[in-house]
């Protein structure tokens, strides 16, 4: 992504989100502070994203969003819900285990760090500039008096592949860290994804808790590959870094991250089928693991 360009990609996961959270049984999963997050962010959006804030309140218009969704790629609508939903259980364990600090990368319009800092947890977001700029003049306008986390503008690319850590005093090195990967690593190339769990490694003391979510392409049926692809490519951006789960693992486990736990995509589908009566599925291949 260019580092002047608003991530469609993120500003459609908060659409998704958003739109799902209209509907009580997908509502009951989520704190209101979260809900109410994700309609501010689509409020802010520019036009003409901001017009789902105003029509994804009416049940008619969900029903027909939905069934385009799932028309074109059957699962992506459920996975949204599935990632928010398991991401936070994820982080609350952490936290419960005395991690002190949450490090977002490529935040988009996500809400954790925000959550997070309100209690007394040190939480940096880092993104692209545009994103950057855009996240703190939404936290300003629609959360002025709340503790915001520190909102790091970076911009990885062929020239420039470090992150932002050892020139951020901030980040502390020595606290229990969790680090949040999520969609993040799927627009990298191998090299750099290497890279940068190299550099977190040398960065911090103690090897962060990473979150990430992975797609296994593989395992779409060919039109359903066809439809991602074309979707992401749609909004400007380039899928880079799909391979099997086997083949990610040991790229994890080659950077000394070994999984600790790791949802796919029956397991989440099941249990949230049978929390919210939703008979919809989730992506096949979607994958949200944590690694140590």
């Amino acid at each position: 992504m260019k580092s002047d360009q608003l991530s469609k990609t993120a500003a459609f996961i908060a659409i998704k989100f958003y739109g799902l959270t209209r509907i009580p049984a997908f509502r009951s999963l989520f704190e209101d502070s979260k809900v109410a997050f994700y309609e501010r962010v689509v409020e802010s959006l520019p036009t003409p994203l901001n017009y789902y804030h105003y029509w994804l309140k009416y049940d008619w218009a969900r029903r027909l969003y939905t069934w385009s969704e799932e028309l074109l790629l059957p699962g992506d609508l459920l996975h949204i819900i599935a990632r928010k939903y398991y991401i936070q259980q994820l982080v609350h364990e952490l936290k419960e285990d005395q991690y002190k600090q949450i490090v977002v990368l490529g935040s988009g319009f996500d809400d954790l760090a925000f959550t997070y800092s309100q209690q007394g947890i040190s939480c940096f977001e880092l993104d692209v500039p545009r994103m950057a700029k855009h996240k703190q003049q939404f936290f300003n306008r629609y959360y002025p008096d709340s503790n915001h986390p520190d909102i790091i503008s970076y911009h990885l690319s062929d020239d420039q592949q470090k992150l932002p850590l050892s020139s951020h005093s901030n980040i502390d090195p020595n606290k229990k860290t969790i680090i949040i990967a999520e969609g993040f690593f799927d627009y990298l190339r191998t090299d750099l994804f290497d890279s940068i769990l190299g550099q977190i490694k040398s960065f911090f003391h103690q090897t962060p808790a990473l979150i990430t979510t992975h797609f296994a392409l593989n395992e779409l049926p060919l039109h359903h590959r066809w439809s991602f692809k074309t979707g992401v490519k749609t909004v400007g951006e380039e899928l880079k870094l799909y391979q099997n789960i086997n083949e990610f693992h040991k790229m994890l486990a080659r950077n000394e991250f070994i999984i600790k736990k790791q949802f796919n995509h029956q397991f989440m589908a099941t249990e949230l089928q049978q929390i919210t009566g939703t008979e919809l599925s989730i992506l096949q291949g979607f994958y949200l693991l944590i690694a140590k």
